[in-house]
């Protein structure tokens, strides 16, 4: 059975100086909820450049975090973050260090292959599949395995047996999906409760890979992602029940192209409303891949959204979209500045 996949159409513009004073609250055909109009929350950049000096004067308090090192598998762009808040030095203060850690998240490019394995450790998943702000498992040259867990600066930890590392991650980060990155083609997962389930892609031309672990419900579907390079079908396994795995099957394409295509973006900045939830995963990007061309990834849809010429609403319309509080901004950041700076 193929995924069912929403297509989510969005148009819009708006210009980043309206912003920088108020937004409107973008309407959509479904009721919206009214929400606080968002602003640049932190960027990344390096300390010799500084920062970009529109987002600067954008800011009525600033605070910078240094050094800001993101550890293996996340890489970094940047070696310092600016805190922005036009609300208080507290907020700036606050976000200047979490810019670091949400910004680190983002994994660096993998050589075509890694990162289209994820795993489940526990029972079935509630609601559609979303791998925003999971662990991954990697495999140490001296044995065993290591965990990272998103929004920490160090892994996790190191265990003998990935199945336990992998629930170590789940228990850290609230999400029931880990990616399970170099490790090889036969990964020994001992799966005590009989409830595990995992996605595969594959490539159809290379044949199905063999399923990890015991896997008592398999099943293959068609997923368009050759262009992140992890093939053209998945494979879903299953150990709770057959319609775990189809439903595992009709919502984990698009995160899983949305994770891959994650790894070339380099997010640099975030936007959105200050929040206590800190450690929540932004909930979508926008991605500059021109002056005034902006496109959005939304995790559960297949299909980009845009082409638009003002970056600022089109994050607005994600952010309501999606009921999140930041998002991504990728892509050279003088394309972000204001007309004629």
């Amino acid at each position: 059975m193929s995924p069912q996949l929403c297509l989510i159409r969005l148009t819009s513009r708006m210009s980043l100086l309206a912003l920088l004073a108020a937004l409107s609250v973008v309407t959509w055909s479904a009721p919206a909820q009214a929400r606080t109009p968002g602003g640049i929350i932190g960027v990344g950049y390096y300390g010799q450049h500084g920062p970009p000096p529109w987002v600067e004067a954008a800011c009525r308090f600033t605070a910078v975090y240094e050094p800001c090192h993101c550890e293996p598998p996340a890489h970094s762009p940047f070696d310092k973050t600016l805190g922005c808040s036009n609300t208080s030095q507290d907020w700036a203060d606050r976000d200047a260090k979490n810019s670091c850690t949400q910004l680190c998240t983002t994994p660096a490019d993998n050589p075509p292959g890694n990162g289209g394995t994820v795993g489940r450790p526990g029972g079935a998943t509630k609601g559609d599949v979303l791998f925003r702000g999971g662990g991954t498992v990697r495999r140490r040259q001296t044995g065993g395995y290591v965990g990272f867990v998103p929004y920490s600066e160090a892994p996790l930890g190191y265990g003998l047996d990935v199945a336990w590392v992998a629930s170590a991650l789940v228990e850290a980060t609230t999400v029931p999906w880990v990616f399970l990155e170099d490790l090889g083609p036969a990964i020994e997962w001992d799966d005590s409760k009989g409830t595990a389930a995992f996605v595969q892609a594959y490539s159809s031309e290379l044949g199905a890979p063999q399923p990890i672990g015991t896997c008592r419900h398999v099943l293959q579907v068609a997923c368009p992602l050759r262009d992140v390079k992890l093939g053209d079908r998945l494979q879903v396994c299953s150990g709770e029940s057959e319609e775990d795995a189809r439903l595992i099957a009709q919502t984990s394409c698009a995160p899983l192209r949305y994770e891959a295509l994650s790894r070339s973006w380099s997010p640099w900045a975030l936007y959105g409303a200050h929040s206590e939830q800190l450690h929540r995963a932004p909930s979508a990007t926008v991605v500059a891949v021109g002056p005034r061309q902006f496109v959005g990834y939304l995790p559960s849809s297949l299909q980009v959204v845009g082409l638009h010429d003002d970056w600022v609403k089109l994050a607005e319309a994600l952010l309501e979209r999606t009921d999140g509080t930041t998002v991504w901004l990728a892509g050279p950041a003088e394309f972000y500045a204001p007309t004629g700076e």
